[in-house]
C-alpha cells in the first residue's frame, strides 16, 4: 500500500519507541495489524523525509542515546547505502528479533503481504506468518490462550474504523493490554487540546498501567497558534505519540530519555514549511 508519509518526523518517533521496546522485552510472538510494505524506496529528496530520517541521522551522531538506539543502528546503513531505502516496522521487527519467534504481519494490501512474505523468507523466519486481511480480526484469532511473552504493535489509518461489524484498532489495544500482552499503540492529531487522547479512551478498556510519549509540533517559541494537519506532520499544532502497555518501567525510562534527546536534536531546526520549529515532548502516565 502506498504510503507517503513513511521516513517522516512521527514515524522516527514510532519506531525508535518500537525498536527500543523490543530489544528491551525480547517477546517470543511479535504481532502487527496494519504491517504496511516492508522496505520503501528513498529515491529523491522530500522535505518530510529530510526533516525527518535524514535529519534524525545527522543529529544522531556518532555517540549518545539516539546514535546508540536500535533504531539507528537499522536505518542508517539502509538509509546511506547505494540504493537509499527505509525499512517499515515489521522489517524492523524481523532483523531485530530473529528466527526464534512466531510473527503475525497483517495487511489488506496485496503488494504489501507480498512483499512481507518475500523478506520474511528472505530472512528465514520460518515462524513468520502473514495475512491479507482485516488485522484486528486476525490479532484476536492468534492471541489465542498462548501465555509466551507478546508484543502487538497497532498502527492504525483510523482508530474508529470497523470492518464488518468487528472490533475497531482501539477496541483491540485495550483488549491487548487487558490480556497482558505488550502492547505499542501509534496515535495521532492535528488540535493541541488533544494532546494524549487515547489514554482516557484505553483506560475504559484496560486495567493495565499505561505510559505515554506524546510529541507536539511547534514554531521556534515553543507556540502553536492554530491546529495542525495530520496530513503533513510537520505543521505546527500536529501531534503524534506512541502508547505503551505491560512493559517494564526501565522500558519507559529509556523510551523517555529518547523523546528528551529526540526533543533537544530538533530544538531550532526549521521545519519544512519554513521557520524555527521544535518538537514538544511529554511523557503521561496513567
Amino acid at each position: 500500500m502506498t504510503n507517503r508519509h513513511f521516513g517522516n518526523v512521527a514515524d522516527v518517533w514510532k519506531h525508535l519507541v518500537l525498536c527500543e521496546v523490543l530489544t528491551l522485552s525480547w517477546p517470543q510472538r511479535y504481532a502487527e495489524t496494519h504491517a504496511g510494505s516492508a522496505v520503501y524506496a528513498l529515491d529523491g529528496t522530500g522535505p518530510e523525509k529530510e526533516y525527518g530520517v535524514r535529519r534524525f541521522l545527522a543529529a544522531a551522531g556518532a555517540s549518545g542515546p539516539l546514535a546508540e538506539s536500535a533504531y539507528a543502528a537499522l536505518v542508517r546503513p539502509e538509509v546511506a547505502g547505494p540504493a537509499p531505502a527505509y525499512p517499515g516496522s515489521a522489517l524492523q521487527a524481523m532483523r531485530l528479533l530473529g528466527e526464534s519467534v512466531d510473527y503475525l504481519l497483517c495487511d489488506t494490501d496485496p503488494v504489501s503481504a507480498a512483499g512481507l512474505r518475500e523478506w520474511a523468507e528472505r530472512l528465514d523466519r520460518p515462524g513468520c506468518r502473514v495475512e491479507q486481511r482485516d488485522g484486528m480480526t486476525a490479532l484476536e484469532e492468534w492471541l489465542g490462550d498462548d501465555l509466551r511473552p507478546t508484543l502487538v504493535h497497532i498502527d492504525p489509518f483510523d482508530p474508529m474504523a470497523r470492518l464488518d461489524g468487528g472490533r475497531s484498532a482501539l477496541d483491540v489495544a485495550g483488549l491487548v493490554a487487558e490480556a497482558g500482552a505488550g502492547l505499542v499503540y501509534w496515535y495521532g492529531y492535528d488540535t493541541p487540546a488533544e494532546r494524549g487522547w487515547p489514554l482516557g479512551r484505553l483506560g475504559e478498556l484496560t486495567s493495565s498501567a499505561l505510559w505515554c510519549g506524546d510529541v507536539l509540533v511547534t514554531d521556534g517559541t515553543g507556540a502553536t497558534r492554530s491546529d495542525g494537519n495530520l496530513g503533513d506532520a510537520t505543521t505546527p499544532g500536529t501531534g503524534f505519540g506512541i502508547v505503551l502497555a505491560n512493559v517494564t518501567t526501565d522500558t519507559h525510562v529509556a523510551c523517555a530519555g529518547l523523546g528528551e534527546a529526540l526533543m533537544t536534536a530538533y530544538d531550532g531546526v526549521p521545519l519544512p514549511s519554513g521557520g524555527a520549529g521544535r518538537l514538544a515532548v511529554e511523557v503521561i502516565a496513567s
